[in-house]
């Protein structure tokens, strides 16, 4: 946040006689969350493989509790599909964020 307010386009925004409040929410706001969405989307891979090892050592009942016991009774069709599921959520969760991004920042699109 530090780094967009010293940034050329607020100081001319400021300039304008644009109010305070609509330069930190609407000009800095929206380029400061770039990054911030990009580490809860990282951070969501290593949710998935925290959640293999809680179930395991809570003996919670999930995926990840599936997965190891698909492992321990060499069950190969579980495993590859309980891979497939946690594969498939982070990539939809990956696709999310990008579509959040071009949501929050004008200047990306997709074509």
């Amino acid at each position: 946040m530090l780094e967009v307010i010293r940034s050329d386009f607020v100081r001319t925004a400021r300039a304008k006689g644009v109010k305070e409040k609509v330069v930190v929410f609407v000009h800095c706001m929206r380029n400061a969350m770039i990054p911030v969405i990009t580490v809860i989307g990282m951070n969501f891979g290593f949710l998935l493989g925290g959640t293999i090892i809680t179930e395991q050592v809570f003996a919670i009942n999930g995926v990840g509790r599936l997965m190891i016991d698909a492992i321990a009774d060499r069950d190969f069709p579980m495993v590859q599909g309980s891979v497939l599921l946690v594969a498939s959520l982070f990539v939809i969760v990956n696709l999310i964020v990008d579509i959040v991004y071009a949501f929050i920042d004008p200047r990306i699109s997709y074509d």
